[in-house]
């Protein structure tokens, strides 16, 4: 019998305390397959707990596949560390720093994780979760849904709302939903770096609009509109990227207003929505419920690789939503939505997302130091910012430089809409690095290099 007292986790209950514990120490070693552990009775003596904690907790090990046990001989290790640990995912391997996501700062702590996962392993339920979700998703997670929606103002009847595997998916499905091959979708001239490719691969054609420092200009959308030759626009009203504009209340009802008058869809993606602490006007959704797909996600707020998207669609469109998400594999995963769904319904998710705008509200006043004495856009609660270059640099050049010196970053020219558009600007995201120091250094590396000349700007002199 091996000689064995786990140190528990007294935060958490005891039988997961000391199933962890075992976990913990056939992963580190402490415990090797073949190992006999310590008869139940002892154990609960040694540990100041009950038998049935510590019944429960070798039981809840033997479901890990941690432990088997044989009746009259004992429990025994059933296997050493034979799973390859996680390796490590950090973005900012071999000294790269990326700032070419837009995604949240890693804020979410172990214990906010293992909560969620824990609350799956105790869930009688939890092997439905490896069978496919309805098309729409699982129930519980539309009425996660339908109370994420509501910090946008947004009171939808959960028939209306989609499930998907992250927004980007939502809008794939939305547009093969409600295009046909050729359609023309009209858009800011200035947008998401992968739209373009996202309107090719749904073959449908995108119409650059005009824009200024609001976002989309009515005058230009109704133009377009009233040409007949589009039926859809799709927008992105707050925190748009990558200008990090927010429209008005009365810019957006001008523009809900065209689109009622000439009877134009609306696709809104309002993914940044709740980067931002301060009262937001109204969701086209909800100036215009009857024509406004909304898009949104969890991905931005509260962690990247929660792909969990939340679709709501106008009245009637259900049957059409549902048949594609069938056909584009776009449904979420369950588990996934289990660790969403605790984290709403415990108020962890806003815990989460307050520490999310602290931290880029941190980083981006960073940024702001920095870069004082130049042109940018970065609106509250942007998680990037929008750098004007001195005329000296070219988007590019400048993104290739400062490569070479280990820093990744965008140049404009990836989000225009009209590839015949030229741009003097870089986005710069805040959420990557794994600390603030780390984004400042980089911020203090792309101020500096601004200033130097790019050789290739200058004529060699014999």
């Amino acid at each position: 019998m091996t000689i064995w007292t786990p140190t528990l986790d007294r935060t958490k209950p005891l039988y997961l305390a000391i199933a962890d514990a075992i976990t913990q120490d056939v992963e580190g070693g402490t415990l090797a397959k073949g190992d006999r552990l310590p008869p139940q009775r002892d154990l609960a003596w040694k540990l100041g707990v009950t038998l049935g904690t510590v019944t429960r907790a070798y039981k809840e090990a033997e479901q890990r596949g941690l432990l088997s046990g044989e009746v009259g001989r004992g429990s025994y290790i059933r296997q050493g560390n034979v799973v390859t640990a996680i390796p490590s995912l950090g973005q900012d391997s071999e000294d790269l720093v990326d700032l070419t996501h837009a995604i949240p700062p890693p804020v979410v702590t172990p214990q906010e994780f293992d909560a969620a996962l824990h609350s799956v392993m105790r869930d009688p339920r939890k092997l439905d979760l490896l069978d496919y979700a309805p098309p729409d998703g699982f129930a519980l997670h539309k009425t996660m849904a339908a109370r994420w929606l509501k910090l946008s103002g947004i009171d939808a009847n959960e028939s209306e709302i989609f499930i998907t595997a992250g927004a980007h998916l939502g809008l794939i499905t939305v547009l093969e939903a409600i295009t046909d091959p050729g359609d023309v979708i009209m858009a800011e001239n200035v947008n998401y770096a992968l739209l373009r490719a996202t309107f090719k691969n749904a073959h449908v054609v995108p119409l650059a609009l005009g824009m200024d420092e609001e976002g989309l200009l009515p005058d230009a959308f109704e133009q377009a509109a009233k040409a007949g030759t589009s039926r859809i626009l799709y927008i992105v009203p707050t925190l748009q990227n990558p200008t990090t504009s927010t429209m008005s209340h009365k810019r957006r009802e001008a523009i809900a207003h065209i689109a009622q008058k000439y009877n134009i869809t609306i696709v809104e993606d309002d993914i940044f929505r709740l980067l931002d602490a301060r009262v937001l006007p109204p969701t086209f959704y909800t100036l215009a419920p009857e024509r406004t797909y909304h898009i949104t996600s969890l991905s931005k707020t509260l962690a990247p690789g929660l792909r969990i998207g939340f679709v709501v669609a106008p009245h009637g469109q259900d049957r059409t939503m549902r048949a594609h998400i069938r056909t584009m594999a776009a449904r979420t995963v369950g588990i996934t939505g289990e660790i969403a769904r605790y984290w709403i319904e415990t108020d962890l998710a806003s815990t989460i997302l307050t520490r999310t705008r602290n931290e880029l509200a941190s980083r981006r006043a960073t940024f702001m130091e920095v870069f004082k004495n130049t042109k940018f856009r970065c609106e509250p609660g942007a998680p990037y910012a929008w750098l004007e270059l001195p005329e000296h640099w070219s988007a590019t050049r400048f993104a290739s430089a400062l490569l070479a010196k280990r820093i990744k970053v965008s140049p404009g020219s990836m989000f225009m809409l009209d590839r015949n558009t030229a741009s003097r600007h870089i986005r710069v995201c805040f959420g990557n690095p794994q600390s603030g120091w780390r984004s400042r250094q980089a911020f203090e590396t792309i101020r500096t290099l601004m200033n130097d000349h790019d050789e290739d700007d200058f004529t060699p002199v014999a």
